[in-house]
């Protein structure tokens, strides 16, 4: 009897290990896809960022000039404004904390949001509740007006 013990003591603490090699993967997958995002945030600033200094610059100059500027042109400075805002909080400022506690949020009390397709090897992991809150009432896209006319007519059906 002592070996059977001794095999499951082992058996378990395979698994453990295991689960925690797997875990640590996963981790370092989740940070390395993180940085690549804060990455992309970053040069996309230092591009779009100087094409609005450059052309913020140039209306400035322009109005301090007395040149005639048009009024539209004061649209992608305040829009581009804010647009690099939210990527500048995105790149250097805390957005990445809020996104991840509001994904924490939904995935404690809005796990129903995330049901697959039933065709999905995983889909048997929700309950009958939980397909039921979002996925069972939604509609398919092919089938929204008014594409719902012709967009089912395209794919050809069998004999």
């Amino acid at each position: 009897m002592g070996n059977s013990t001794s095999f499951e003591e082992t058996k378990n603490a395979i698994h453990d290990k295991v689960e925690e090699e797997i875990a640590r993967r996963m981790m370092l997958q989740r940070e390395i896809q993180m940085a690549v995002n804060v990455a992309r945030a970053r040069d996309n600033i230092h591009i779009f960022g100087s094409l609005w200094l450059t052309l913020t610059t140039g209306v400035s100059v322009a109005k301090l000039a007395g040149r005639s500027v048009p009024h539209i042109a004061g649209v992608p400075i305040v829009v581009g404004g804010i647009l690099l805002g939210n990527l500048a909080d995105m790149a250097y400022g805390n957005k990445l904390a809020r996104i991840n506690k509001e994904a924490a949020y939904l995935l404690e009390n809005e796990r129903a949001r995330f049901v697959p397709f039933p065709q999905a090897p995983f889909a048997r992991f929700y309950s009958a509740g939980e397909r039921a809150i979002f996925y069972d009432k939604a509609t398919a896209v092919g089938d929204l007006a008014p594409f719902s006319m012709v967009s089912r007519s395209f794919v050809p059906k069998e004999s």
